[in-house]
């Protein structure tokens, strides 16, 4: 997911919006995450339900992975439009499909470890990808999103994941496995998302 963040959605949210709607949308997207369990705390479907620390992370990842999920299928769509043919959209699909793996492996093991049905945890991520296939509805009929809306967005998400990756996932997974681990773990997985941003 770091790697997701640093070689993918900030260096488009940057692309599409420049350096101040990036920050803008990385510093929401931080702050949010820092406040949102007491904002869901006052909805109340959640209010009612006591989740358990690893149940309300799944959630945290589930809306940042909705947001960023929007642009990518304005993208999806637009480029189809302009290009119709199988060769000119695919390969950008299978690279968003692709991606999406790391993101959706990170979101079912915080709900597994929450003790999370798995018919629910199947409910959750087939209701992020709601927001692609939606942007891609979007970017399909109207043929452009503002790109400042975009930068934001992309920019948002990241900020939102970045922060939950160093508050929430690094001290459970540390507190689970232990420091060797967890560097173990974090190494290869920014490897793996370097070799999947820049080479798939």
């Amino acid at each position: 997911m770091v790697a997701v963040v640093l070689f993918d959605l900030w260096p488009e949210a940057l692309h599409f919006g420049g350096v101040f709607p990036m920050l803008t949308g990385t510093a929401i997207g931080m702050i949010l995450v820092q406040y949102f369990d007491k904002i869901l705390n006052r909805l109340p479907w959640y209010e009612r339900r006591h989740f358990s620390r690893f149940t309300k992370v799944g959630i945290l990842l589930g809306v940042g992975i909705g947001v960023h999920n929007f642009p990518e299928g304005v993208a999806l769509g637009t480029t189809y439009i302009a290009n119709p043919e199988l060769s000119g959209w695919l390969g950008l699909a299978f690279l968003m499909a692709i991606h999406n793996i790391p993101e959706g492996m990170v979101m079912a093991a915080a709900f597994q470890i929450g003790r999370v049905a798995s018919a629910k945890i199947f409910l959750a991520l087939v209701l992020v990808e709601l927001p692609m296939a939606f942007g891609s509805t979007v970017g399909a009929f109207l043929g452009t999103l503002s790109p400042l809306m975009a930068g934001v967005a992309l920019s948002f998400a990241g900020g939102a994941m970045f922060l939950l990756v160093g508050k929430e996932l690094l001290p459970m997974a540390k507190k689970l496995a232990g420091a060797f681990w967890v560097g173990t773990g974090f190494a290869v997985g920014l490897t793996a998302g370097l070799v999947l941003v820049r080479f798939i």
